[in-house]
């Protein structure tokens, strides 16, 4: 199953779909208009189930710090249960969704409810072409090649937000952020293979029972992805929390067979280093993604990945946290003699 499955092959080439989607948002090749981001709406309300979930809050985040416009992340379900709480006749929204498959229940049921209402408009992304959603959303974009076979989401989850994110710097003509996607790519590209193999020594000399993800701003929606993730693939009891939430009661969790993933840390971050030093001194282990901190204690349960990472948007460079939790929970899924392509109790798509 090592280096066969389908998850395997879905995690290691997603920057080729990340190439993808960049020529069709920014060569042109797309036919999406990139005017529905001209209007001027109150609210912009980002929405998904599960993963897609996971990628609204970080989606939504993304678009109040490069648009200072107010946005808010919802589950489908609570969007649908609690639809006037969330959407006022005399204010006007864009509603972003997505849905790899787009035949989830309650975001097609988003869009099928809401559809018609004059002061709402959508915007919907999917990995598949002639799916439900698209029969009711009048402004899609399809993340081509992005058909993936194994059950939990990877390479859709890392494209459809790096398609919103790339989109949104395209309509605001923010040229500094999209040459940062190039680097992205290109550094990707040089580096998930290195990524996995530091990973799999990594993985194999140590062993961890429960998992905790760090992470705040961008990042807490990956954190809450890395958690899922892990849940998904491997049954290991997970955890996630903004980084300074950690030490108001979750750290009681924390023993010596814990891992803690402490995701890109923003340069505006603060007495970082002291909650890493308290971590350690709980007995974890911590893996750091990106730039060594020379004012964390260096110990043998402290390990970086990606510490060559320079980018100058810390919240471009946060992308490299994808591809390393996911690939994170795919080693510790094979360690524990688990079928990454087939986790326990899930399907493809969630239909109510």
């Amino acid at each position: 199953m090592k280096n066969q499955s389908y998850t395997y092959s879905e995690i290691i080439n997603q920057i080729n779909c990340w190439k993808k989607a960049y020529a069709d948002i920014l060569d042109g090749k797309a036919t999406f208009k990139l005017d529905i981001f001209a209007d001027k709406y109150d609210e912009l309300i980002f929405y998904g189930c599960g993963t897609s979930y996971n990628l609204s809050q970080s989606a939504s985040f993304y678009t109040r710090f490069l648009n200072n416009i107010h946005c808010l992340a919802l589950p489908s379900s609570e969007l649908l249960v609690n639809t006037d709480v969330y959407i006022n006749k005399h204010r006007k929204y864009l509603l972003v969704g997505f849905s790899r498959s787009g035949e989830t229940t309650e975001s097609i049921d988003v869009v099928k409810k809401l559809k018609d209402k004059k002061n709402i408009k959508f915007l919907t992304f999917t990995c598949k072409e002639n799916s439900t959603i698209l029969n009711y959303s009048d402004n899609n974009f399809i993340c081509r090649d992005v058909v993936e076979k194994s059950i939990v989401m990877t390479a859709s989850f890392s494209t459809m937000l790096f398609s919103y994110c790339l989109m949104l710097a395209k309509f605001l003509n923010n040229k500094e952020m999209q040459a940062e996607y190039v680097n992205l790519i290109d550094y990707s590209d040089k580096n998930i293979n290195k990524v996995y193999t530091d990973l799999e020594e990594y993985v194999d000399k140590n062993n961890f029972s429960s998992y905790f993800v760090l992470g705040s701003g961008f990042n807490y929606g990956l954190a809450q992805e890395a958690d899922l993730k892990m849940k998904e693939m491997s049954q290991t009891p997970s955890y996630f929390y903004h980084l300074y939430e950690f030490n108001h009661g979750p750290k009681s969790l924390v023993t010596e067979n814990s891992l803690s993933l402490i995701l890109t840390l923003s340069k505006n971050m603060f007495k970082a280093e002291q909650i890493v030093d308290e971590i350690l001194n709980l007995g974890s282990k911590v893996l750091i993604v990106g730039k060594k901190n020379t004012g964390i204690c260096e110990t043998r349960n402290l390990s970086y990945l990606l510490s060559d990472a320079n980018f100058k948007s810390d919240i471009v460079e946060s992308f490299i946290n994808i591809y390393i939790f996911q690939i994170l929970a795919y080693l510790k899924t094979i360690k524990e003699k688990l079928n990454p392509d087939k986790p326990k109790n899930l399907d493809y798509a969630v239909k109510i």
